[in-house]
């Protein structure tokens, strides 16, 4: 299963992140399926039914974006609606006797269809995470990221414009691509999340590391030269390599969200008992060491230059500032899923010479195209999430490397999302492929054992 995980990731991100739909058609299809096929074998975890119900509200609310209604209806719930497709749609500006909420109910169905796929996916799939497949899977992850990261490195110093060296973006990417990403920031939203998953697998190691060899140098030397020794500096090595290529990518986003999930997993590494001082250190040294070579290798000076440059930040402002009115001409039902770019046509006044198809801001972006009524299922949704994976990292405490994993993955959701405060990394259907992988592996189930002493000892609470 995670050699199966790990190749639809890769097919999604060599295509170009999925962007296009001969991309993101297949992409979300075997999302759907492997959702279901999780589903039919071990059915929906009781704990997970109320995620389930509020997904099924989201994905209805977008629904009822699409249904048609008597333009006076439409004129009386949704007032800017009218005059706006007068304007924009050619076919309701002849007969407009009906209409949907949404200002391009095509582009709000591909939206509802992937929405749909993903929920299926989230709920089916952590049913079919065993702990091998919970161990392995970063490691599956790791053969598609090391190359990733290194065709990146080569493409941001080596950039002809072109993807792959041929491949023109149909936005025209104005030399921001990083490998076969047509936006650095995706790239970096894309690595921030396995690098949860590596970092966590690599503290599972670091806490399993000569755990049960005693004193004895027997058993020490053996356990050297075994396969989980060899697997440490491995593991250190790819995370490096991460880490490198997020500030070689001058993502100001991805490394602010590094650096938080960097703090967090060495806030939860000094609360983890079990893990030991000597393990602690090394942990939080060898992820210290990550950070001082991304800075190194990339210049100190160069980052600190592309930080202090805040023309990007002040365009973002600007992008929020016309979303702003969009959300107030549409606060009830929004424009549409999907629809943000069409309604900057018209509600766009600053960035001029740039057309801001998103508002860099997918809180932001989901409040203008949704409205309350996308919102607050949305809100609900990610409340019972949250919830449910604090209760499943609770339950996994007496593990080592399940409990480090799962709380990997923890980190790289919460990575993410600071990164979507200033970008729209979750936009690119790969991402948002591996942001529903995440967030089955923190709710992985986990095999119920009896707890030891020493297991109750040395837990770690969460509030």
């Amino acid at each position: 299963m995670a050699r199966l995980l790990a190749l639809v990731i890769a097919f999604g991100t060599v295509a170009f992140g999925a962007v296009y739909p001969w991309g993101f058609v297949p992409l979300f299809g075997a999302a759907a399926a492997i959702g279901v096929a999780g589903l039919y074998q071990a059915g929906l975890r009781p704990e997970l039914r109320p995620l389930a119900f509020a997904l099924f509200a989201v994905c209805t609310a977008g629904t009822l974006q699409l249904v048609p209604l008597p333009i006076a209806v439409v004129s009386q719930i949704n007032p800017a609606t009218p005059p706006l497709l007068r304007t924009f749609d050619l076919a309701f500006a002849s007969d407009g006797t009906w209409a949907a909420l949404s200002i391009r109910p095509h582009s709000t169905a591909v939206a509802v269809v992937s929405l749909i796929a993903l929920s299926l996916y989230l709920i089916g799939l952590p049913g079919l995470l065993s702990p091998r497949t919970l161990r392995t899977l970063p490691g599956a992850l790791a053969v598609t990221a090391v190359p990733l990261a290194l065709y990146g490195i080569y493409t941001r110093e080596h950039n002809n414009g072109l993807i792959y060296g041929f491949w023109q973006p149909q936005d025209g990417g104005g030399g921001n691509q990083f490998g076969p990403f047509i936006n650095r920031n995706h790239f970096g939203g894309w690595m921030l999340m396995t690098l949860g998953l590596l970092i966590g697998s690599l503290f599972g190691r670091f806490e399993g590391a000569l755990r049960d060899t005693g004193h004895r140098p027997a058993r020490r030397l053996a356990w050297i030269s075994s396969s989980s020794a060899n697997a440490l500096p491995v593991t250190g090595a790819v995370v490096i390599l991460g880490v490198v290529a997020i500030f070689w990518a001058l993502s100001r986003s991805s490394i602010i969200s590094l650096a938080a999930a960097a703090t967090l997993f060495a806030w939860l590494a000094s609360r983890r008992r079990r893990l030991g001082a000597t393990r602690r250190s090394l942990a939080v040294v060898s992820l210290s060491a990550a950070f001082v070579a991304g800075v190194a290798w990339r210049g100190p000076d160069r980052v600190l230059a592309w930080f202090r440059d805040d023309r990007n930040l002040l365009g973002r402002l600007d992008a929020w500032r016309d979303a702003w009115d969009v959300i107030q001409a549409f606060p009830l039902f929004g424009t549409g899923l999907n629809t943000f770019g069409d309604a900057m046509l018209f509600y766009q006044k600053r960035n001029a010479g740039f057309h801001m198809a998103q508002a860099h801001n997918d809180y932001v972006q989901l409040a203008a195209e949704g409205g309350l009524l996308v919102v607050v299922p949305a809100v609900v949704a990610a409340v019972l999430l949250a919830r449910a994976i604090a209760a499943n990292l609770r339950a996994a405490r007496p593990e080592s490397r399940g409990f480090w994993i799962r709380t990997g993955a923890a980190i790289g959701l919460v990575a993410v999302a600071i990164q979507e405060v200033a970008e729209f990394s979750l936009q690119i259907p790969v991402n948002a492929l591996l942001f529903a992988t995440l967030v089955s592996v923190a709710l992985a189930p986990v095999v119920p054992r009896t707890p030891s002493a020493r297991d109750a000892r040395d837990t770690i609470d969460f509030p």
